[in-house]
């Protein structure tokens, strides 16, 4: 006997199958409208179970993933906003940077004609102590009693050390701004160097005073840097005098 027809002679699926043809023949017995009744709920109980274990169930994940695409939906376009925002700030920032850099260049070009008129004036680094020795030699009365150099000083550079990194970008601005000029650094940033000399000269009030006007009046100017009268034995006096000029030039003649 195989398997099949073990089941059919199962105790348990013969009182089954004698309770199906009992309800049947109950079925049968009823009048059509009771058994339309009875189709009826077993239609509802039916859905009523299909709703509750299936349909149900789907709408609400259905509706769920509804609410995560519109929620993905909306955190797009905000994200796209934002982006669209930081794009014409950025745009916005660049114009100004290149307006500012623009006119960073228009200064330093300014500045550096203005510089050239002004250098003009001033005696050249390599021609400050012929220019002493020139003066002095119409005062007979003075005598040197020291001579040092105060060495070279790169102006720009330490005004670029002192800004700090705000000023990164303009410092970039001058320099390409700078760059063909003839005292541009070997690394193209634009220098300015200031050279000085102290000298102690010794005689009367009389004969230094007529020094210092002597240096004023001639044509090669040369900047001021500090002057300090001591006292020796009447009437001599010893004045100690800073002199410098500009130059775009490293050299100079050191003493």
């Amino acid at each position: 006997m195989n398997l099949a027809e073990r089941l059919l002679a199962s105790p348990q699926l013969t009182r089954l199958h004698t309770e199906l043809r009992q309800l049947q023949r109950r079925f049968d017995e009823r009048t059509p409208r009771e058994r339309l009744a009875i189709i009826a709920v077993g239609l509802v109980t039916a859905l009523s179970l299909g709703d509750a274990l299936w349909i149900s169930p789907g709408m609400a994940a259905l509706q769920a993933a509804r609410q995560r695409a519109q929620a993905a939906q909306g955190q797009r376009q905000n994200a796209m906003a934002d982006l669209e925002r930081l794009q014409t700030v950025a745009s916005a920032q660049g114009q100004q940077l290149q307006s500012e850099l623009k006119t960073w260049r228009h200064k330093v070009r300014e500045g550096d004609a203005a510089l050239r008129q002004h250098q003009d004036t001033l005696v050249g680094p390599d021609a400050m102590v012929q220019l002493l020795d020139h003066v002095l030699a119409r005062h007979g009365g003075l005598r040197v009693r020291a001579m040092r150099s105060l060495g070279r000083t790169d102006l720009l550079a330490t005004t670029t050390q002192a800004t700090g990194s705000t000023s990164g970008v303009l410092a970039a601005a001058a320099a390409s701004a700078a760059q063909p000029l003839t005292g541009a650094a070997p690394g193209g940033a634009p220098t300015l160097y200031r050279h000085g000399v102290e000298i102690t000269l010794e005689g009367s009030f009389g004969d230094l005073l007529s020094y210092l006007r002597t240096l004023e009046s001639m044509p090669q100017h040369v900047l001021w840097g500090g002057l300090q009268l001591k006292t020796v034995q009447h009437p001599n006096t010893q004045m100690t005098l800073r002199l410098y000029t500009l130059s775009r030039d490293r050299h100079w003649m050191e003493i």
